[in-house]
């Protein structure tokens, strides 16, 4: 059975984990790096999420590919930043590595 195809009584989707990736970046975050996980949903449509938070909210990308949610997640992660001024370590907050 593929894993797509599981339907169960109270759960209303499941997700996996296609890709976890490091992402160098050195202009604009005060990490020397920040993380990017992808996930396949059961409808076939890939989400990316940054481990790094601004105002409580992860930069998000989606895409028909893995490739396409990374690039489309660190993109708009960038765009955050800049849009809400970001310039100091205090606004950044990391998710809690037990739920990332």
């Amino acid at each position: 059975m593929d894993w797509k195809n599981i339907k169960i009584e109270g759960i209303a989707n499941i997700e996996k984990c296609v890709g976890e990736f490091n992402v160098g970046e050195l202009l604009k975050t005060p990490y020397s790096k920040f993380k990017v996980k992808i996930f396949e949903s059961q409808k076939g449509v890939y989400t990316g999420y940054t481990n790094l938070l601004i105002n409580d909210d992860p930069g998000t990308g989606s895409g028909k590919s893995v490739e396409d949610a990374l690039k489309e997640t660190i993109e708009n992660f960038l765009e955050m930043i800049n849009e809400n001024q970001c310039d100091s370590e205090e606004d950044f907050n990391c998710v809690d590595p037990f739920d990332f």
